[in-house]
């Protein structure tokens, strides 16, 4: 089992690590269009990033490793099937549930999606292919969009569709430098990367070596065995497809959270068009029977756990992360349909209940205030009193709501953040790296942890992202990545106009923030594009001014 990456890097070994593309079904090669699904558009971008990383390196191929951390391919959005004739020869037929959802997650079928990927983003597959066979080492990691990576067949398929590409690796090259990892990358005393969905309870992978659906009915019923799908995953495949295709330029959704958000902002007519022909399904995919809603771990899928935690602390040298990294994961959220139906309905009722309590408070005080003016018995005097207080109580109302909505709102997105920061944290320790890097969350972060003595780093991610840094900087949070170099880690964006590398900006402000990949609804301050990337004391207010004597400054701008 390849875990960790085995080759041992050089002492001037650089990373350049990207995540969260979602290349999917791509341009069809019948007619030039896209699918209403589709995320990446920027094959003929990530082909200019890869020559130019190539002729920085050209000297000594060696020094430049290539991370693909996750979501790169995704999966989920392929929802094309082949015809009958096709699906025969393939050795697999095709269900009238797989008609309307796409294909089950099965090996053979994930092949198949693999190949509509590669179909629809050959400029893609060239740049990478021509990167591997310059000397370029590639580590590609899975996420939760491209758990089918965990299929022995779709990495071959992978491998051959590169091989495939004119002037492109031969066998030898992709076996030398190109690595799959099955759960994270680790060199060790100085950079851990994985992808970050298991900090996810929505997206949380059960058992993240062995990701399969435990032996159940459903297997019996249709003979397939399939992936063990988190609930982020079904819904995609299940619900949020179907939206994607009546609208394909509706904001993209990451957290559950969102989810719940947007039905309740999108278009009623709509929303009740998916919900009658697709939610009977996304809730029948959570059935004991079905698919990783299952009431709880089977024992059989728990031993076999265990056994390969052991096996990998006796096989590996840092095989005692395993097991320790699988405890700081967020369990499912899907794990039993009490945890579904808890997740759904514990945002509503915190609201309700903070907005019960407050206008309770309020109107007792509104009462009383009234209830004082009124006893005051001059008229004039009374009159005056009524109409100020009456003024004075929209304001109050107007201000109440705003600032209520504003720390709600806030209080969500913060916790997916600061979660993050506090697992990646906790790997560092078990770990003992100088660098914690991860994608999954599609937002840029940049934080100190353990007393400043290790950094971690959210890769954010290349596609679309609807947020306020749009108003301030165009493409300021798309094409963004992750340069290390020694033990510094920069975070950085794709100038494809440029054709350079530059720094990503960053706001520090002490106040709590709300992350910049928040959908924009109408007029943003600019206080509200508050994003946490520097130790308290220190802050940027250009990529010349560092308004700090002791903390690094941003990264530089390349010279291109």
């Amino acid at each position: 089992m390849n875990t960790t990456d085995s080759t041992t890097p050089s002492d001037h070994h650089d990373l350049v690590v990207l995540s969260d593309l979602h290349l999917g079904e791509g341009l069809r090669e019948d007619e030039p269009r896209y699918s209403p699904t589709e995320d990446f558009f920027l094959d003929q971008q990530f082909f200019s990033f890869l020559n130019k990383l190539g002729k920085d390196y050209e000297t000594d191929p060696s020094r430049l490793t290539l991370v693909l951390n996750g979501d790169v391919f995704d999966f989920l959005t392929v929802t094309r099937v082949p015809s009958a004739v096709e699906a025969t020869q393939r050795g697999f037929s095709v269900s009238s549930a797989e008609e309307k959802f796409g294909l089950n997650p099965t090996e053979e079928k994930s092949v198949y999606k693999l190949d509509v990927i590669a179909a629809g983003h050959k400029v893609f597959f060239e740049a990478l292919a021509r990167f591997i066979a310059a000397g370029h080492r590639v580590v590609i990691l899975r996420g939760n969009h491209d758990l089918e990576l965990f299929y022995p067949k779709v990495r071959k398929r992978l491998l051959e569709h590169l091989a495939s590409v004119a002037g492109g690796p031969d066998a030898d090259h992709l076996a030398r430098l190109v690595s799959f990892p099955e759960w994270f990358y680790l060199e060790p005393g100085r950079v851990y990367i994985e992808h970050g969905n298991q900090y996810d309870s929505a997206n949380s992978i059960r058992y993240p070596l062995h990701p399969m659906l435990p032996e159940r009915r459903w297997w019996k019923a249709d003979g397939e065995k399939v992936l063990d799908y988190p609930l982020g995953s079904i819904f995609v495949r299940f619900f949020y497809n179907r939206v994607r295709r009546l609208d394909p330029y509706t904001p993209r959704l990451l957290s559950f959270d969102q989810y719940l958000d947007f039905i309740r902002r999108y278009n009623l007519f709509d929303i009740w068009r998916v919900y009658k022909d697709h939610y009977p399904q996304f809730v029948s995919a959570l059935g004991p029977a079905t698919t990783t809603g299952s009431a709880r771990s089977t024992n059989k899928e728990d031993a076999r756990q265990s056994e390969t935690f052991v096996k990998l602390a006796q096989e590996d040298p840092n095989g005692h992360l395993y097991q320790r990294l699988s405890e700081l994961k967020i369990h499912p959220v899907a794990a039993s349909k009490p945890n579904v139906v808890k997740e759904m309905v514990t945002p509503i009722v915190r609201r309700a209940m903070w907005l019960g309590i407050f206008a309770f408070t309020a109107l007792f005080i509104w009462f009383g205030i009234f209830q004082l003016i009124d006893q005051i018995p001059w008229l004039t005097a009374n009159a005056f009193l009524m109409s100020l207080f009456a003024v004075l109580t929209i304001g109050a109302a107007f201000w109440a709501w705003v600032h209520l909505r504003r720390k709600m709102r806030r209080r969500s997105v913060d916790s997916i953040a600061e979660g993050f920061v506090d697992r990646a944290e906790k790997i560092a320790d078990l770990a003992d790296v100088k660098l914690v890097l991860m994608g999954h969350t599609h937002r840029v972060d940049y934080r100190r942890i353990r007393q400043g003595r290790s950094v971690y780093v959210n890769s954010g991610t290349w596609t679309s992202v609807d947020n306020p840094w749009n108003r301030i900087m165009r493409d300021a949070r798309r094409m963004t990545f992750v340069y290390v170099r020694g033990d510094a880690a920069d975070l950085c964006r794709w100038n494809d106009d440029a054709e350079r590398i530059d720094s990503v900006p960053l706001f520090y402000l002490a106040e709590a923030q709300i992350p910049d990949n928040l959908a924009l609804e109408g007029p943003f301050p600019l206080e509200t594009a508050r994003e946490h990337s520097w130790l308290p004391g220190t802050y940027v207010t250009s990529e010349e001014e560092v308004l700090s004597s002791t903390d690094p400054p941003p990264p530089p701008y390349s010279s291109g």
